[in-house]
């Protein structure tokens, strides 16, 4: 696989990017609680680096039109409780469907709300086999109810999630937002303790989080969508696309590689996270490149493809070879063809940090974690988000807004075995793109966990049952797998 020069690369942006190409130095604005952050380009991206005396002589007169356009669209996106739908933005994609929105109950210091929640995609019925691999069944059941709507208000199950997670936040063991929605009906939306400390700001169902590893979901789908525009394919050696922007020559042990095996957790490259370099460094800025330096020549585990072990080192460089394939930063690809289309107002990626009035993290309880860069976490963990917009994404693969059909099975079809304890530990038979498979009580379950530096997160998403439970916290020793576990169970035996 030969690499895409630059100059081809420009040329594809108009029909790699839907709703247009983004111009070389273009910011990306995603909506959060205190105004707009700016994900600029990448200051280590070769596209960014090559043209910048191109770009030189035109910033000046730019700046004042980019200045006057960001404080335009922080006017537009400074209430994060005004959930827009396409049709309201001029969009024609019917499938986003909007949630009623009503107020949000305070009770002592946490909050609980069924009612209340932006908009997401309903999901039509479609069904498929399964394979030896692992259980790849497809079968989805079409929501009743095209918009969603609010549990009653005598209904059993929501009042016992709610008395579950207030029972939690009582006893101090969960600090955080959780969401469970069936059938697109809310049937708990709740938040508990402090987003800071130190100012006393409480979370609340709409809080941003940073979600850590549940980044993977969005990497992963990022790389099927540019394998759908013919950028890349999966069983393409990984060398190509890095040499020579990332890495001046490719290490003879990594000439085997794939995309596909960089995704699965079946390169054999060692965990970033777990050197000191990187421990050392997660609050300075840094880029693609020097995070690959500090891993491309260790030896590998074992030979690619032949076995699994978690590694975020393999998504840092599945997110450089998308930015070698578009031509953009990571950050505005997230944003061109998933977060803009999906209309997931709150979620994105900055190379510093995420939007004001976000969580801070807590190791656990009156223990602050550091203040982390972005960029150090990159493709592998450096995503935030909300409960909400992460519902709305789990629901976007029932509706097939997110990928065509073939590509939302793709997904979701084992591509790895787990070790016998399961992936991460936790109760799994395979890993996915970016998902643990897994069965609840007998029906279908794909989820990913989050956890790193005062965050922990699980999102869970049951296809067959269209249903979504997403418990985000932002002190790391919070059991958001197991609370996330029960409220799915919760959910089924209704």
């Amino acid at each position: 696989m030969p690499k895409c020069p630059n100059a081809v690369g420009f040329l594809m942006l108009g029909t790699v990017l839907a709703g247009g190409a983004m111009p070389l130095g273009a910011p990306a604005v995603a909506a959060s609680a205190g105004g707009a952050v700016v994900t600029g380009p990448d200051a280590d991206h070769p596209s960014a680096r090559d043209h910048a005396r191109a770009h030189g002589r035109h910033r000046a007169g730019q700046h004042d039109k980019q200045r006057q356009s960001g404080r335009q669209q922080q006017n537009l996106a400074h209430d994060v409780t005004l959930a827009l739908t396409p049709m309201q933005k001029g969009q024609t994609d019917s499938r986003a469907l909007p949630y009623n929105w009503q107020k949000t109950d305070a009770t002592a210091n946490f909050f609980s709300d069924q009612n209340n929640l932006s908009d997401i995609t309903n999901r039509p019925n479609q069904k498929s086999d399964s394979t030896a691999t692992g259980d790849t069944s497809d079968s989805t059941q079409k929501s009743d109810q095209p918009v969603t709507s609010p549990a009653p208000q005598d209904d059993a199950a929501s009042a016992e999630m709610l008395a579950y997670l207030r029972d939690l936040a009582a006893k101090k063991q969960f600090t955080g937002s959780a969401l469970v929605v069936r059938h697109g009906r809310v049937l708990a939306r709740f938040a508990a303790g402090e987003a800071d400390e130190e100012r006393h700001i409480p979370n609340r169902p709409d809080t941003v989080y940073r979600v850590m590893s549940i980044t993977k979901q969005f990497t992963s789908m990022l790389v099927l969508k540019l394998q759908d525009r013919g950028l890349l394919k999966l069983d393409d050696p990984i060398c190509p696309y890095l040499v020579p922007q990332y890495i001046k020559a490719c290490p003879a042990a990594w000439r085997p590689i794939t995309i596909r095996e960089t995704v699965t957790h079946t390169s054999g490259i060692p965990n970033i996270e777990k050197l000191p370099s990187y421990l050392a460094n997660v609050t300075r800025p840094t880029t693609p490149r020097r995070l690959i330096r500090q891993f491309v020549n260790l030896p590998l585990l074992f030979t690619p493809g032949t076995d699994w072990s978690y590694t975020n080192s393999g998504y840092v460089l599945a997110g450089a070879i998308i930015q070698a394939v578009t031509h953009q930063p990571y950050g505005v690809v997230l944003r061109k063809l998933i977060t803009e289309p999906l209309n997931l107002r709150h979620t994105g990626y900055s190379t510093t940090y995420p939007p004001r009035g976000f969580a801070k993290g807590y190791f656990r309880l009156g223990s602050p974690a550091p203040l982390l860069n972005n960029s150090e976490l990159f493709s592998a963990t450096g995503l935030y988000t909300t409960v909400d917009d992460l519902a709305r994404w789990d629901r976007a693969f029932g509706s097939y807004a997110v990928a065509p059909p073939a590509t939302v099975k793709l997904a979701f079809t084992p591509q790895a075995k787990c070790p016998p304890g399961g992936c991460l530990n936790l109760p799994s038979s395979a890993y996915a793109f970016g998902w643990l498979v897994d069965r609840l009580q007998g029906h279908r379950l794909r989820y990913h966990p989050g956890l790193f530096m005062g965050y922990t997160a699980s999102n869970m998403y049951l296809p067959d049952d269209d249903i979504q439970v997403v418990v985000l916290s932002n002190v790391q020793d919070t059991d958001t797998a197991g609370i996330a576990r029960h409220l799915a169970t919760l959910a089924l035996d209704l």
